[in-house]
């Protein structure tokens, strides 16, 4: 496919979509950071893209590759999910060396989601950011009770996140 165009939706869920020939389309569902500028937000995405493309097909060696991580202690795969404004994005294939790495993430994810709804004059509710390890099972969430602080004022520390499993 050659790309014709390249679109940058940038929010709290920043999309980049590459847009080819014909109207196909490939589209890049990033994690929040606001540090990033639409430059680098595309240059993400391409890295994204060509892990994706070398990525192991045989699951059944992609399952031994994770347990095998887990048991010499390397970093394991995870997945994201963030729910904002009624939609859920999820960021697979994302590597921490610890369980607490996760939960850190998950903090500073949803405290973000937080910060934005609260710029946006909303207030949202149930969970913000959740945790997946690689079996699918949920290992962390974070609320959006979590983060909101006690007067309801700005968010300058986030609670503790609820884990869902371990």
């Amino acid at each position: 496919m050659q790309i014709l165009e390249t679109v940058v939706e940038n929010g709290p869920f920043p999309t980049v979509r590459f847009v080819g020939e014909g109207g196909e389309a490939i589209s890049v569902s990033l994690a929040y950071d606001s540090a990033l500028d639409d430059v680098q937000l595309i240059a993400k995405a391409k890295v994204m893209l060509l892990h994706a493309a070398a990525f192991d097909k045989d699951s059944g060696a992609a399952h031994a590759s994770v347990r095998s991580q887990l048991e010499s202690g390397r970093a394991a795969s995870y997945t994201l999910e963030y729910q904002d404004k009624g939609q859920v994005r999820e960021l697979a294939g994302l590597s921490f060396p610890t369980l607490q790495a996760v939960l850190d993430e998950c903090r500073r994810s949803a405290a973000d989601l937080w910060q934005d709804a609260l710029s946006r004059g909303e207030s949202p509710v149930g969970w913000a950011v959740r945790a997946k390890d690689a079996s699918g099972a949920v290992v962390a969430t974070v609320d959006y009770e979590d983060v909101r602080a006690p007067d309801d004022a700005n968010v300058t520390g986030v609670a503790e996140p609820t884990p869902s499993s371990f």
